[in-house]
């Protein structure tokens, strides 16, 4: 089981390189996210096309699918119940156990593991640790841990005390502070009264 290594989701600087445990560059991830028919393709160092993930919907259940040898081979969409635990990965047959909130995932088909994803400190930064059972699956299981690494909100990575005047809640891409009651009463019957 080779471990692999990629930076997290820092496509706002460009191409990711996905390294292995000697630090040996062995894939090139570009791309970018967020409007429809917008895709991430790997390549290998030397040049080669492996695998590409295309967005197909937009909204709150973004669909990808999976392009291996540039075949479509599966494809993966954010459902309701993800949050908790389980995703599957059409025509792969695939299932990704794991949370958003814990960061870690275990991909399997049937019961025979494919991958594991965990997010670890390198000394290149912050980073996800992808332990993947078969050298033939790499580019799949590197295209499917960037799409559960862009599922992953920035809030989840940098968690911040709690507020002393508010609570600061997380859901989903955006972020809204919570202020108690009576707090908000005392801010409404100020600027009513000033009027």
């Amino acid at each position: 089981m080779r471990k692999l290594y990629f930076s997290r989701n820092s496509f706002a600087q460009g191409a990711r390189i996905v390294r292995d445990a000697h630090n040996q560059s062995h894939y090139l991830l570009v791309g970018r996210w967020g409007r429809r028919q917008d895709a991430l393709s790997l390549y290998a160092i030397q040049g080669e096309l492996l695998a590409e993930i295309r967005q197909t919907t937009l909204g709150l259940l973004p669909k990808f699918d999976l392009y291996y040898n540039r075949q479509n081979v599966g494809s993966i969409s954010k459902t309701l119940g993800f949050w908790h635990e389980m995703l599957y990965v059409r025509k792969l047959r695939w299932i990704i156990m794991g949370s958003l909130n814990a960061e870690s995932y275990r991909i399997y088909h049937g019961t025979e593991l494919v991958m594991t994803m965990r997010p670890v400190v390198t000394t290149n930064g912050e980073a996800f640790e992808l332990a993947i059972t078969e050298p033939t699956t790499e580019p799949l299981c590197i295209c499917i841990a960037a799409i559960l690494d862009h599922w992953q909100k920035p809030t989840n990575r940098t968690r911040t005390p709690v507020a002393k005047k508010g609570l600061k809640v997380s859901f989903g891409e955006s972020n809204y502070t919570l202020t108690p009651h009576d707090k908000v009463a005392q801010h409404y019957n100020c600027g009513r009264g000033s009027h």
